[in-house]
This record gives C-alpha cells, sequence and structure tokens, in this order.
C-alpha cells in the first residue's frame, strides 16, 4: 500500500512538472455580438483586460459556421443547440473560432463557450466563459453577451 501511494506522489509531481511553460494566466473578456440569425455577418465589441494586454482585438466581425440542434425539452420549454462562431479582427491580426453550447427558452439564451482554434496572432489562444443572448436587437438578431478569460499557450 504505501509502495502505491509513493507512486501516485511522484506521479503527481511529474504531471505538475510537465505543465507547459509558456502558458499565461487568463485574462478577463467581455465581448458584446449584435448576432444575425439569417447568417450575415455580425459586428462585435470587446473589452477588458484580455483585450487592454493585447491577447484579443478590440472589435471585428461574426458569422455562425456550425449550428445544429441537439436537445428539446417542450415539456420544460426550451432547446439546446451547439454552434461555431468565427470572429474575424478589423485590425487584420486573425481570427479564431468559438464553439457554444447553448440552451434557448421563452426569455432568451443562455451559453457555455470555449475557443477551438485560430491562425494569426490567435493561433495559440485559449479561453471559455459563459453567456446570455437577449432578443433586445430585432427579429431576427439576438444581442449576445460573452464574460471569460483567455490565456495564450
Amino acid at each position: 500500500m504505501r509502495r502505491v501511494l509513493v507512486l501516485t506522489a511522484a506521479m503527481a509531481v511529474m504531471l505538475a512538472m510537465a505543465a507547459p511553460a509558456g502558458a499565461t494566466p487568463p485574462s478577463g473578456v467581455s465581448i458584446e455580438v449584435e448576432m444575425s440569425l439569417l447568417g450575415a455577418p455580425s459586428p462585435f465589441v470587446a473589452s477588458g483586460p484580455a483585450v487592454d494586454s493585447d491577447l484579443m482585438c478590440s472589435e471585428g466581425e461574426v458569422i455562425q459556421v456550425f449550428g445544429k440542434a441537439t436537445g428539446f425539452q417542450s415539456d420544460k420549454g426550451y432547446v439546446n443547440f451547439q454552434v461555431v462562431h468565427q470572429f474575424t479582427c478589423d485590425d487584420g491580426s486573425g481570427d479564431f473560432l468559438v464553439k457554444l453550447q447553448v440552451r434557448v427558452n421563452q426569455n432568451g439564451d443562455n451559453f457555455q463557450w470555449n475557443i477551438l482554434g485560430g491562425t494569426g496572432d490567435y493561433e495559440d489562444l485559449h479561453g471559455s466563459g459563459n453567456g446570455v443572448g437577449l432578443p433586445i436587437c430585432g427579429p431576427d438578431c439576438v444581442f449576445d453577451v460573452y464574460t471569460g478569460g483567455l490565456h495564450i499557450d
């Protein structure tokens, strides 16, 4: 039993030492999008420490590149979706893909998001967070607010 404990402790130390040395701690970000439900590019504006430290650009366009319904609960009044959005920065620094797990009900939607990958300055960008979508910008638009953290590996 003692040998198992020693081996387990040694493995835990080795795994902790194997963490990437170049990873930065997460920096907070808030992103606002007037997301078109008709497939048109939509503007985004980002703010927070991640933008201030140049981890992410402050504005650009978003387009939905993938979406599928993954569940429906008629008795509870909601639908689940998986969606992928492509964010392209206006400053030419690159783009990145964000996967959303969305739950829609009569009051709007809530979602969790994470970065899938990127190009240019965002090739090593990682991050995740939560969001809310509000039906306040018109019948063919949802106002999405993302909050979370970003970091570079």
